[in-house]
């Protein structure tokens, strides 16, 4: 899904409840459902996206808000068939298929700053995906970008990004990696080929020692300053969603009513995890503690 096309080192997941499906589970927003800001929900696309990694949520939003002419663009992120990551606007949704699915690896500061910077400044109204520590960096440097100056921030749920080339040796020679379609992480760390077969499994905890360094120290699971925050969700092929502004509320309820989206609230247990992940992230910045990451299944 586009909502983690920017890098995610572990997507926050927890498999297996027993519920009805989704669409089962709501089929309109009522007395039953009600939106707020704060709150945790889960979501997926109703619209099947091709390749995109969990529920297809962010692609969806961004089809619809640009489909709607409430913005001009979109910045997000791309790559190369060896992985390398750049900065990307999008200025029409049917360009969106061509960035669904998850890239694990950083996008350049300088690069995403001046893409950002010159899409604000050519469209005005834009949307962005970005990881807590890429919002972060966009108010600094000599490209400032003002908060109010975009649209609709998207941010995922992040617990880190992969050092490309420690990342790539430690898979090995063995596997090309203009072979590797996608990344699926959950307790393991799989890549897929082409063909849909496994070609590398390890565990999560002996992977995240490849990591980029700073992400141990950062504290935020989402970024603070987004709209509204996307990650994988309690069931496979959903995402969760995290509500944190008006506008946030304002395009996640349009999108539905318009019929791109299907809602529902998450089991409790996955709330409590989600919500323990969070002050558990925070507690290491403010403890120094980095051993073990905070989702364990």
């Amino acid at each position: 899904m586009l909502a983690t096309l920017v890098p995610s080192f572990h997507e926050f997941k927890i498999m297996n409840y027993t519920q009805n499906t989704l669409e089962e589970a709501v089929q309109r927003f009522d007395e039953t459902l009600e939106l707020e800001i704060g709150s945790l929900y889960q979501a997926k696309a109703v619209e099947k996206i091709p390749n995109a990694q969990d529920g297809g949520v962010v692609t969806s939003l961004l089809g619809y808000i640009l489909d709607e002419d409430l913005i001009k663009g979109a910045v997000v992120a791309g790559k190369d068939v060896y992985w390398n990551t750049y900065p990307v606007l999008v200025t029409d949704s049917s360009m969106l298929k061509k960035y669904t699915g998850s890239i694990y690896f950083p996008i350049n500061n300088r690069d995403h700053r001046e893409k950002i910077r010159r899409a604000i400044d050519t469209y005005r109204d834009i949307a962005i995906v970005v990881t807590p520590c890429e919002l972060k960096v966009l108010g600094m440097g000599s490209n400032m970008v003002k908060n109010d100056e975009v649209y609709l921030k998207i941010g995922l749920f992040c617990l880190g990004s992969f050092d490309p080339e420690k990342f790539w040796n430690y898979v090995g020679e063995g596997i090309k990696r203009e072979d590797v379609k996608r990344f699926e992480i959950d307790k393991d760390l799989r890549l897929i080929d082409k063909e849909g077969r496994t070609v590398f499994q390890r565990s999560v905890k002996e992977s995240h020692k490849y990591s980029i360094p700073w992400c141990k120290k950062c504290h935020e699971f989402i970024p603070d300053a987004a709209d509204l925050s996307v990650g994988a969700g309690p069931e496979k092929g959903t995402c969760a969603v995290y509500l944190q502004t008006a506008r946030g509320l304002e395009i996640f309820r349009k999108a539905y009513e318009n019929g791109n989206l299907v809602v529902a609230e998450v089991p409790a247990k996955f709330k409590e995890r989600f919500e323990k992940t969070e002050q558990q992230k925070r507690g290491k910045c403010l403890t120094g503690t980095t051993n073990e990451t905070p989702i364990s299944q």
